[in-house]
């Protein structure tokens, strides 16, 4: 029991510390960035919600609520201290907080596999022409049979649309008079600009409004304020891939992931050759090669000279792992690590590069005003920033996972280490210049792919993330990227990728201070 709300009363020890492939590591350091929002789209908590709404009322009460925290946990629960009934909007609260402090429960993955597994029950998608007849009767406030431009320009605002796209929808449709045409302008525009998730805003918006009995207040709605240029100083970037070629623990896809990733860079972003360094094991040259040693001369070499305006890049794909934490500090006593090509060389953590120590370099070694962009593909990679402001998504089936068994005896530490609650500390008063965006391959508590796209073997968060910018013409903001990513990975892979960054407002910087043409 948890403030009122449950959790299971049994969980398999090994399937919380068992996981094949690329652990995502980085989980640990994403929490402790000091802004946090919700990981499931609106459409997804409005579809899961229906569903447990067996008798259709509204509201989740009797035995819907013992189903509720059943369907959340993915196991029988005992309840006790909770409330009798739940509206949407107090289900969708009591999800995110409990995920947020039991990770280890993997709700977000066990609604998604509930979503899953009654496909045939669910109601139509947010664009279908139930939905937008709902919204057309809805914003016809006058009965005209019209919405004419400032209806639209109205809803769109309020449902934080951007003007591009809505400017060029009433340029070719003009005033709307059916369900059929708002539809058409809809689905073209959630064609158009994936990263805007036209659909989930639409459901985000009706059911505001079925919440309230009314229509939302769009006349207070205001066009967002676009975020003010900033100079850019100095790029740098260090790219980190490790196949481990010839051992046990082969990967095929993370050296492309950093290659592609360097391309991106130079071409796209003005990134100079001469300032990328490029870890990777099938370089002739042995000061690239990426072992424990290289990769922290990396990191020092990175952040060497770096003053305020300049723009840092990290990106590592590799496999990821656990450690047991002997200092305490760890609420659930484990470590999140990233595995050097030579991380089997000697005991472990001295041969691995621990959450901490990249928290330590990435957090608190940047300088105010330097702003630092950071990819991690590879498993238990969700924390490792521990930054607190986190978005994630949940997707299906993986190729191959990037995850790397610890050794037998750091196995058995973690097999004795319970299920602890964990707690994140709130950082953004003592540093709120802190200017750092991770993007990471999953949570703790599950695998990133290593797959093949395309006839190419790759990272799955890298290739989603590669293309989401290519169609977005390499200008979006942070969080128009993970939402187009989202959108080309749904469907395929059992990971929830994250981003997480140390301010709510930094979601909407443009990623790595691209300008639109």
């Amino acid at each position: 029991k948890a403030q009122g709300h449950v959790v299971p009363a049994y969980h398999s020890r090994a399937e919380a510390l068992k996981f094949n492939g690329r652990v995502c590591t980085m989980q640990r350091f994403s929490l402790k960035f000091p802004a946090r929002a919700d990981y499931l789209s609106a459409q997804d908590m409005v579809q899961v919600f229906k569903l447990l709404d067996s008798d259709g009322s509204g509201h989740l009460n009797g035995d819907e609520v013992q189903q509720m925290f059943n369907t959340m946990c993915g196991c029988e629960v005992s309840v006790s201290g909770v409330m009798d009934a739940y509206t949407l909007t107090q289900f969708i609260r009591v999800v995110e907080d409990t995920d947020a402090r039991y990770p280890q429960f993997r709700i977000a993955e066990n609604l998604m596999k509930y979503l899953k597994e009654n496909v045939e029950d669910i109601q139509p998608e947010g664009l279908s022409i139930e939905n937008c007849q709902k919204l057309f009767e809805i914003m016809d406030k006058d009965g005209t049979g019209e919405m004419d431009i400032s209806e639209m320009i109205k809803m769109f605002l309020f449902m934080g649309v951007h003007k591009l796209a809505w400017f060029e929808t009433y340029r070719e449709y003009g005033t709307l008079t059916s369900a059929e045409e708002l539809q058409s302008a809809l689905v073209r525009m959630h064609e158009e600009h994936k990263e805007m998730d036209i659909s989930d805003r639409v459901v985000s918006f009706l059911a505001k409004a079925a919440e309230s009995g009314e229509r939302p207040d769009i006349d207070s709605a205001e066009p967002a304020e676009e975020p003010a240029d900033e100079e850019v100083g100095k790029k740098k970037a260090l790219l980190v891939g490790i196949n481990y070629l010839g051992t046990s623990n082969a990967l095929g896809g993370c050296i492309n992931d950093v290659r592609n990733q360097l391309q991106i860079l130079t071409e796209h972003f003005g990134f100079d050759r001469d300032n990328i360094l490029l870890l990777t094991e099938d370089q002739d040259d042995d000061d690239k090669r990426p072992t424990k040693a290289k990769i922290q001369e990396g990191f020092k070499w990175l952040f060497d000279g770096a003053e305020e305006g300049d723009e840092l890049f990290f990106q590592y794909s590799g496999h990821g792992s656990q450690c047991s934490d002997p200092s305490g500090q760890e609420p659930d006593g484990k470590n999140e690590c990233i595995c050097p090509l030579d991380c089997m060389d000697g005991p472990w953590p001295d041969h691995v590069i621990l959450d901490n120590e990249i928290y330590e370099t990435f957090y608190g070694g940047l300088p105010d005003g330097v702003r630092c962009i950071c990819i991690f593909d590879c498993c238990h990679s969700g924390t490792i920033a521990d930054l607190q402001c986190t978005r994630a998504f949940t997707f299906e089936e993986a190729d191959k996972p990037r995850y790397m068994e610890p050794p037998e005896d750091i196995a058995a530490e973690l097999q004795s280490k319970g299920l602890g609650e964990r707690t994140v500390k709130d950082r953004s008063e003592t540093e709120p210049n802190k200017k750092i965006w991770t993007f990471s391959g999953c949570q703790d508590n599950q695998t990133s792919a290593d797959a093949t796209i395309n006839g190419q073997r790759q990272g799955a968060l890298t290739w989603g993330l590669s293309l989401a910018l290519v169609e977005c013409g390499y200008h979006c903001s942070y969080m128009e990227l993970l939402t187009a990513t989202r959108n080309n990975l749904k469907g395929k892979y059992t990971q929830i990728p994250a981003l997480s960054t140390t301010c709510e407002e930094y979601y909407q910087r443009p990623y790595l201070e691209a300008k639109a043409d």
